[in-house]
């Protein structure tokens, strides 16, 4: 029997973002998980992710997940990658699962363990513009990112709303046609611009900006965000902006019908 809810949502199994964190656990790195009518969608699995998985959604079996998507290789968001792959597939008695990631997660200089690629039903490489159907659900990858390792974001459109991911990057104008949706979530790591290829303060009201989303959430949050208050930032950016824009929480569950009143 599949654990299901009757309501469209977005479950953070963790808002926390860079080494520093990671190490402190002053944030939870688990990623993010989509509950979308009968599908789950699982991003960016980092450190402990299966563990907040079972504390944030109590009664979960994590072999339901339908599919993984990896925007990047970079540890706070793969670290769990290779537990979930075997979970999935009760160690490859069941092919099942799909696992969506670049071409350099894999291999030599990769962070996904060859012999669980063999235990997957189906892979898919992400690309720019490449796009994926999950029954009612699509998925694109509508641009690749400035960032140190090859980094996509999507945009996933079900019945009638739609919600981008805008994981780690440098800001650059693409992202704003790119990116247009109803819902957007932005990996905030940095207060202002430097030379680490993250998007901060500035750009995240730039970005919300120019695309006009009904709500925006920040979240994957750096040291210097968390100690400024990411619901100060967010209130801030509010007022900037004219947009709805809410700090996400460890562990909180949101519902899209009510992110989507906002608009």
């Amino acid at each position: 029997m599949r654990n299901r809810t009757t309501t469209d949502e977005i479950v953070f199994l963790g808002t926390g973002g860079a080494r520093y964190i990671i190490g402190k656990q002053l944030r939870a790195t688990g990623g993010i998980l989509f509950r979308l009518g009968s599908k789950n969608l699982l991003v960016d699995p980092g450190p402990e992710s299966l563990y907040r998985l079972l504390t944030y959604v109590p009664k979960f079996n994590a072999q339901k997940i339908d599919a993984i998507i990896l925007s990047h290789k970079h540890i706070d968001h793969s670290a769990d990658i290779n537990v979930y792959l075997d979970v999935i597939t009760e160690g490859g008695f069941k092919k099942q699962g799909i696992l969506l990631a670049p071409q350099d997660a894999f291999g030599e200089d990769g962070v996904i363990q060859k012999y669980l690629v063999e235990f997957v039903k189906e892979i898919k490489i992400i690309k720019p513009h490449v796009a994926y159907t999950l029954q009612d659900i699509t998925v694109q990858f509508p641009v690749q990112h400035d960032h140190r390792v090859e980094t996509y974001g999507f945009t996933l459109r079900r019945n009638d709303y739609s919600i981008s991911y805008i994981t780690d990057t440098k800001y650059f104008p693409e992202i704003i046609q790119a990116y247009r949706a109803d819902i957007i979530i932005l990996n905030l790591l940095r207060l202002e611009p430097s030379e680490i290829d993250h998007l901060s303060v500035p750009d995240c009201e730039k970005i919300i900006v120019g695309i006009k989303p009904k709500v925006a959430i920040i979240t994957h949050f750096g040291m210097t965000v968390l100690r400024k208050g990411p619901w100060n930032i967010a209130r801030q950016l509010k007022e900037k902006t004219g947009i709805t824009v809410l700090a996400a929480e460890d562990g909180k569950h949101y519902e899209i019908e009510k992110l989507l009143a906002y608009g």
